[in-house]
């Protein structure tokens, strides 16, 4: 029965997952705290998803269905989180050249609804805390990143160097 719970929470995520990487965490966090986990595991899992290659919503799946129900719950909930997206590319294959589709409209409306995803993150992940370090580190990370030519694995390398040295003089 967890199995099938698994499952059915992942083909949910991969249902709407169409803006890839961090704009599904919302909708996993929304998915699994507190169902299957408390939001202190599921930022350790999102940890461990993202240092692993490969998707987050994937590597999530894989990690709380083998967490759930061993090999074969993290298979079922790998392949479920893929099953509607696989689906959906197939058969718009197959239709392609039977319904016409304006792909200028079909790209906007994947924007639109992956910004909306994104900011849902965004809130779901915002620190709970009055300090205002992560508040600056978050402004400053941004507005170097989009305001000059910086790669931003360097400043997200400097942003977490900084941060260590902050917390070790503290």
């Amino acid at each position: 029965m967890e199995i099938l719970s698994v499952s059915l929470a992942f083909f949910k995520i991969g249902i709407v997952a169409f803006g890839g990487g961090w704009s599904v965490v919302g909708l996993i966090k929304h998915e699994i705290v507190p169902r299957w986990m408390n939001a202190e595991a599921f930022n350790s899992l999102i940890a461990i998803a993202q240092s692993t290659p490969g998707p987050i919503a994937l590597n999530a799946a894989t990690l709380v269905g083998w967490q759930k129900a061993g090999f074969l719950g993290a298979l079922a909930a790998t392949f479920s989180v893929i099953l509607f997206p696989l689906l959906a590319m197939s058969s718009a294959l197959a239709f392609a050249k039977y319904i016409p589709l304006k792909r200028s409209l079909a790209d906007e409306s994947l924007r639109s609804g992956s910004m909306a995803m994104i900011l849902m993150t965004l809130w779901t992940l915002l620190p709970r805390t009055a300090l205002p370090m992560p508040w600056i580190f978050a402004l400053a990370a941004f507005g170097i990143t989009a305001f000059t030519k910086l790669n931003a694995v360097y400043v997200i390398l400097g942003a977490g160097a900084l941060n260590m040295l902050i917390g070790a003089l503290h």
